[in-house]
């Protein structure tokens, strides 16, 4: 048998080798899967926290302009200008980011893919002031007639939203409806919501309702 320098076996030697390799191999697994998990966690927030300053940005407009904005048809960054309430298309885009005034990189998720924004059409109209105290808020409390974005997926949340934010991975399918599957960062956000959350102000209550139509054709949040 043939012995190395230092008097162990050939044989000894390879198998110690190959012992270390495999340590190192099961060491620089565990570290890459942490790094991978880590590098996801980091996106999923990145995405979370865009979603929420895009959000936030939306309710700033509608304090300030009186409506929702309508998404960007291109990433431009600049609110679609065609408004025809007969196609649907031109209320789901991407974030119109500079109509908003936030920088374009939140208008992004957390794999630098553009966010996708739908919006209730009805609710992108101009409607005076919204604050309860001036009677001209009332249009903004009016239940949704005809609404058009709808949940696909059973739950105890209302199914008419003022607005949804999501991944592009998740883009709603546009029929006769704007059809929201629920993902993990699907956003949505009700009229309640914007007043409460982010503007501090109450729930809409309006205070001279106009005769509404038949129970199946009111909708609201």
């Amino acid at each position: 048998m043939l012995y190395l320098k230092f008097g162990k076996p050939r044989g000894s030697l390879l198998l110690e080798l190959a012992i270390v390799i495999s340590i190192i191999g099961l060491i620089s697994g565990f570290f890459i899967k942490k790094t991978i998990a880590a590098n996801s966690a980091l996106r999923i927030q990145i995405t979370k926290n865009n979603i929420e300053t895009v959000t936030m940005a939306l309710a700033s407009y509608v304090a300030n302009q009186h409506r929702l904005p309508r998404p960007a048809a291109d990433r431009n960054g600049y609110e679609n200008s065609v408004v025809d309430y007969q196609d649907l298309s031109n209320f789901v885009g991407y974030v119109p980011f500079n109509t908003l005034g936030i920088p374009a990189k939140t208008a992004l998720d957390g794999e630098a893919k553009p966010l996708i924004y739908a919006v209730e059409p009805s609710l992108t109209n101009n409607f005076g002031a919204i604050y309860e105290e001036n009677l001209s808020s009332d249009y903004f409390c009016y239940p949704v007639v005809d609404a058009k974005i709808f949940i696909n997926e059973l739950t105890n949340l209302p199914d008419i939203v003022a607005f949804s934010i999501d991944t592009a991975d998740n883009f709603p399918k546009i029929s006769d409806k704007i059809t929201i599957t629920i993902s993990k960062n699907t956003i949505w956000i009700s009229r309640d919501m914007i007043l409460m959350k982010y503007l501090k102000n109450p729930p809409c209550k309006a205070k001279k309702q106009p005769v509404a139509p038949s129970q199946n054709d009111v909708f609201d949040f």
